[in-house]
């Protein structure tokens, strides 16, 4: 059994047991002795004393570097890769996928040849990645849906906000579900028939998730990792 990258920040003083795929793209370089101790230091700040295989800087903008990583415990393990950024002299971790998921969800939160330098992905079209705010109408249609579906049996302790429609294509909307009960947040996904509709949500993940792409356009207004959700 896997765990999800997330899962690692949990997970303290553990070997990695197996070797992790190196990602970068041909024109990353490795980090000098100084960059390296520096980003391994921040790194395990976030995420534990996690095993740490491959390091590359961007050549295109050596303020962003990516990293190979894993761990394996009590049976799970999880082999993933990472990309950081430096701001004010701290770096920080802004993408996590699992080794196997798509590398493209990395496009919506560095730029494309940062994207392509790193991890060899060559990143869609600017429409795909991102989304126009939801007007007023629409969120009250998606809550009038998400209060009576079967996707979302817990919409009635729940509030939805921050809803985003796609600009790749306009019948694709997401939006923020928060509990009033534990706090949790849940990402929900809307298709616009006759009226906006919940077809896939995060938390059981209940139904079936947009296209691929839509699921990159809907990322960075919503506020959810793509590669979560295989994209």
């Amino acid at each position: 059994m896997r765990a999800r990258a997330g899962a690692a920040i949990l997970v303290l003083g553990v070997a990695l047991v197996a070797a992790l795929v190196v990602s970068a793209g041909a024109l990353a370089r490795t980090p000098t002795a100084a960059q390296k101790s520096a980003i391994v230091a921040a790194f395990r700040h976030e995420q534990g004393d996690v095993t740490i295989q491959r390091i590359f800087v961007s050549s295109a903008d050596p303020s962003y570097a990516s990293m190979d990583w894993g761990f394996a415990n009590g049976g799970l393990s999880a082999h993933n890769n990472s990309v950081l950024s430096r701001s004010g002299g701290t770096w920080k971790i802004v993408w996590t996928r699992e080794i196997e998921e798509p590398a493209d969800g990395v496009c919506v939160y560095v730029p494309a040849a940062v994207a392509r330098d790193l991890l060899g992905v060559s990143c869609p079209p600017a429409a795909v990645l991102h989304a126009r705010t939801a007007t007023a109408t629409e969120l009250a249609q998606m809550k009038r849906s998400f209060l009576h579906s079967k996707v979302t049996p817990y919409a009635k302790t729940s509030t939805l906000s921050e809803a985003c429609v796609s600009k790749l294509n306009p019948h694709w909307a997401a939006a923020v579900s928060l509990s009033r009960v534990s706090g949790g947040t849940t990402f929900v996904w809307f298709e616009l028939g006759k009226e906006w509709r919940p077809v896939f949500e995060s938390f059981a993940q209940i139904g079936a998730p947009p296209p691929h792409k839509v699921m990159l356009s809907l990322a960075s207004c919503v506020g959810y990792n793509p590669a979560d959700f295989g994209a």
